[in-house]
């Protein structure tokens, strides 16, 4: 019965643990009103409670609130052809996880300037990229909606969450493109998965106990 409940504390201290060690986003949702956690670099990076596409008409064209709370950031294409204005955070993961968030491209721009935007995550000279989009891929000023990415399952080590847009062609103010992001966050295992572990480990505690158990004696007669 104590290694039982020893296994069983055990299993409850790393379902307790495994959220702290899990990495938490400064500013994650940009709730805050501003960019405080986030770096940024080459055009405009604000936060906002709205935005809209290039057919700024609700009747024909897309309007954007957050995806949570009431803020999100938006990334608008800097005014140097080719250079992504950038928005980024480093973070660091203590147990397996994966990261989520939402995006949403808007193509201020035509086929043959190619805009394009992107958000990955980057580790040791390595990147995986969880969202793309592009001029080509939306249409000529066209847009995504809010779409959720989640990546694959990271190992425990150091990270940097970027997200970038660009102008392609000609810089011109009024066709930059757009990247809007919101509700960024690490996933840590569900529930779910913790029971199913604590079970496991009370099943063993319980096997154990029973292989200590001496066999009972007959000593019925006959």
């Amino acid at each position: 019965m104590k290694m039982k409940f020893l296994l069983l504390g055990a299993a409850i201290a790393v379902l307790l643990s495994a959220p702290s060690q899990a990495a938490s986003f400064l500013n994650a949702g940009f709730e805050s009103g501003d960019l405080s956690g986030w770096s940024h670099s080459g055009g405009d990076v604000e936060v906002v409670t709205d935005a809209d596409d290039a057919l700024a008409d609700p009747i024909f064209g897309q309007h954007y609130t957050a995806t949570e709370g009431r803020y999100f950031a938006k990334l608008v294409a800097g005014p140097v052809e080719g250079d992504y204005t950038r928005l980024f955070q480093p973070f660091k993961l203590g147990v397996k996880s994966r990261v989520s968030f939402n995006a949403a491209f808007l193509a201020f721009d035509y086929d043959e300037y190619n805009d394009d935007a992107y958000v990955r995550i980057i580790s040791l000279g390595k990147s995986q990229i969880i969202f793309a989009s592009s001029v080509a891929a939306v249409g000529n000023q066209g847009h995504t909606d809010w779409l959720s990415f989640t990546s694959d399952e990271l190992d425990v080590g150091d990270y940097i969450l970027e997200a970038g847009v660009r102008n392609v062609g000609v810089p011109d103010p009024t066709y930059s493109s757009q990247l809007l992001l919101d509700n960024v966050a690490v996933a840590v295992p569900e529930p779910g998965a913790w029971t199913l572990m604590i079970v496991g480990f009370g099943a063993i505690g319980s096997a154990l106990r029973a292989r200590r158990r001496p066999a009972s004696l007959n000593l019925r007669g006959a």
